[in-house]
């Protein structure tokens, strides 16, 4: 039973190491700072990659905002979409888990979405089918998501 014990704990040694390993091969690198004089010049002149993709979602995404967005503005509302998408992801794993969420964060962040529709970060096909889902899984708050589709809706059909 001793050898046994032993070649339990080799063997549990060995799968550990193994999968810490395996867990520092795929972890994404930390972005690195860009340097100054890279930002230099990039305030001097815009790659024309960056500003051309800003300026096709200000057209295409909603005609509500007519003027292009900088790109770090831009950056600065996909970091705050992504973060919404956590936040969904957040509450669709808490109710799995049974936990209820707080509703007025829920609030908060159809208002928040309903912003990144306005400004063509988000899809107005994108954010109603997110708040059909949680039509579907708060049905507490059934009302003010339907609210929330029908003014989706109405900025939907000013984009077009």
């Amino acid at each position: 039973m001793d050898r046994s014990i032993r070649l339990g704990l080799i063997i549990g040694f060995i799968v550990t190491l193994s999968l810490f390993l395996v867990v520092y091969m795929f972890k994404p690198l930390p972005p690195s700072p860009p340097s100054a004089s890279y930002t230099a010049q990039a305030k001097e002149k815009p790659s024309p990659a960056v500003v051309a993709p800003v300026e096709k979602e200000a057209v295409s995404g909603t005609p509500v905002q007519t003027d292009t967005v900088s790109a770090s503005s831009q950056a600065t509302l996909i970091q705050q979409r992504d973060q919404l998408y956590k936040d969904f992801a957040g509450i669709s794993d808490a109710l799995s888990h049974g936990q209820q969420p707080d509703l007025r964060q829920v609030s908060q962040m159809l208002e928040q979405q309903k912003q990144l529709v306005k400004t063509g970060t988000v899809a107005a096909d994108e954010a109603i089918s997110y708040c059909q889902f949680l039509r579907q899984i708060l049905p507490a708050m059934e009302h003010q998501i339907d609210q929330n589709i029908i003014e989706l809706e109405k900025l939907k059909r000013s984009a077009k």
